[in-house]
C-alpha cells in the first residue's frame, strides 16, 4: 500500500498540472502559451536561485531559513511579473495569469512527484504521504494562481508597487511557514493564509475590466 500511495503521490503532483490547465482551457477558452512560457522561465530562475542558495551559511538555521525564503520569494515573483510585465505584453487578459500560474505551478510539482516515485521500494515513504501531496497540490496551485493574479491586476491596474512587494512577502510567509514548522502546523498555516490569498485575489479579479 505504501508504494502504490508512492504512485499516485507521484501522479498527482505529475499529470495534476496538465490536467488543470486542460479544464481551464476548456472551462473559460484562456490562451494556453503563458503556461509553457511560465514553465522555461523558471528553470532558470530556480537554477539561479538555487546557486545562491547554496552559499548561505546553514550553520545558523532560522537565518538560513529567512533567507531562503526571501530569496525563493524575490526570485519567483519577480519572474512572474518581468515576464508578464515586459515579454507577455500581448496576454494582459486576467485569465493569462490564472494560465502563467498553471506552468509555474508545474514545474515545482514535476519535483515533488519525481521525488514520490523515487520513493517506491525504499520503504522510506511516510504513511501519510497520498494525502499530504493532494493537499499539497491544490494548496499550492490555489496559493501560486492567488499570488499571480495580485502580481497581474498590480500591472494592469498600476499598482506594481504595492502589489509585487506583497506578492513577495506572502510567497516569503508561505515558505517560512513550511521551514519553520512541522507539517500539521505548518499545514494549517499555510491553508490559513492560501484562503486570505485567494479572497483578495477574487476581488482584484472581480475589480480587473475584461471581456470575460
Amino acid at each position: 500500500m505504501t508504494d502504490l500511495s508512492c504512485l499516485l503521490a507521484g501522479l498527482i503532483n505529475l499529470l495534476g498540472p496538465m490536467l488543470l490547465l486542460i479544464f481551464w482551457h476548456k472551462k473559460t477558452g484562456a490562451r494556453i502559451l503563458p503556461a509553457p512560457v511560465a514553465l522555461a522561465v523558471c528553470l532558470p530562475v530556480f537554477f539561479v536561485a538555487g546557486a545562491i542558495r547554496a552559499g548561505f551559511d546553514r550553520s545558523d538555521h532560522l537565518s538560513f531559513y529567512l533567507q531562503q525564503a526571501l530569496l525563493y520569494g524575490i526570485f519567483e515573483e519577480g519572474a512572474k511579473f518581468l515576464v508578464l510585465q515586459y515579454l507577455l505584453t500581448s496576454y494582459d487578459d486576467r485569465r493569462d495569469a490564472v494560465t502563467y500560474a498553471i506552468g509555474h505551478v508545474s514545474f515545482e510539482a514535476i519535483g515533488s512527484g519525481l521525488a514520490c516515485i523515487n520513493l517506491i521500494g525504499t520503504g522510506r515513504a511516510a504513511s501519510d504521504i497520498f494525502a499530504v501531496n493532494l493537499i499539497g497540490f491544490f494548496e499550492g496551485a490555489a496559493f501560486c494562481i492567488g499570488v499571480t493574479i495580485l502580481i497581474f491586476y498590480g500591472i494592469q491596474m498600476n499598482k506594481s508597487k504595492i502589489m509585487l512587494p506583497l506578492a513577495v512577502f506572502l510567497h516569503f510567509l508561505g515558505n517560512l511557514s513550511g521551514a519553520l514548522f512541522i507539517t500539521p502546523v505548518s499545514m494549517a498555516i499555510r491553508l490559513f493564509l492560501t484562503a486570505g490569498i485567494c479572497y483578495t485575489a477574487y476581488r482584484c479579479w472581480k475589480s480587473m475590466q475584461t471581456d470575460y
